[in-house]
């Protein structure tokens, strides 16, 4: 039986991020329990909204904690230059992820405007885009963290 190793610390740029994950994880469980309300309940348009705001502060704290030159990219590649590809990779699909938030963020407000009137196909649309955001967000966390373990050989954890 082989002794148990205990994982080294990971760096404080690591560490940081992975705070800043967990929030991410909150804010889109937010915004996808936002989207399963009934649409037609007077209070959906509004907790849509809140959601997308949660979810676009969540992720701009992300994008802060891993591409800042002192963030968690910086780290691993100064420790693992052989990960540039996948960190080039995940910062690629934070320009993605910017622009299909806002672009979501758009929509609820042009819905916000034609309430209590807002035709069922924009409802629709914004379900649809919403749950391709929320499942792409997914891989982008999952394709971190093998980042992380790939460099560190540590997990940082899923849905905790």
């Amino acid at each position: 039986m082989a002794p148990h190793m205990t994982p080294r610390p990971l760096p404080e740029p690591v560490d940081i991020a992975r705070a800043r994950r967990a929030q991410l994880l909150a804010a889109i469980n937010a915004l996808e329990c936002a989207l399963a309300v009934p649409a037609r309940d007077p209070t959906w348009t509004a907790q849509v909204s809140a959601g997308v705001d949660r979810l676009a502060d969540a992720f701009d704290a992300h994008i802060i904690a891993t591409e800042g030159a002192d963030g968690m990219y910086a780290e691993i590649l100064r420790n693992a230059p052989r990960l540039n590809f996948a960190v080039n990779q995940l910062v690629v699909e934070h320009a993605d992820a910017r622009s299909a938030i806002a672009g979501l963020g758009k929509l609820v407000a042009d819905l916000a405007g034609a309430a209590p009137d807002a035709p069922a196909d924009l409802i629709e649309r914004i379900r649809e885009e919403g749950t391709q955001l929320l499942a792409s967000l997914v891989r982008h966390r999952q394709r971190g963290a093998d980042l992380v373990f790939e460099a560190y050989a540590h997990d940082i954890g899923g849905c905790d």
